[in-house]
């Protein structure tokens, strides 16, 4: 019993840290498609 709440805990303490990571992710991700969609329509308007 003992090994599978310490079990959740890892798996929770995992999920949350997995999560957190994916978030970063994803705004590192839209920041940069936001740059270079910027990039572009300022090359498209010269």
């Amino acid at each position: 019993m003992i090994s599978f709440l310490n079990y959740e805990v890892y798996l929770s303490k995992f999920l949350i840290l997995s999560s957190f990571v994916l978030l970063l992710f994803i705004t590192f991700a839209v920041v940069y498609i936001s740059y270079v969609s910027w990039k572009d329509k300022k090359r498209l308007k010269r």
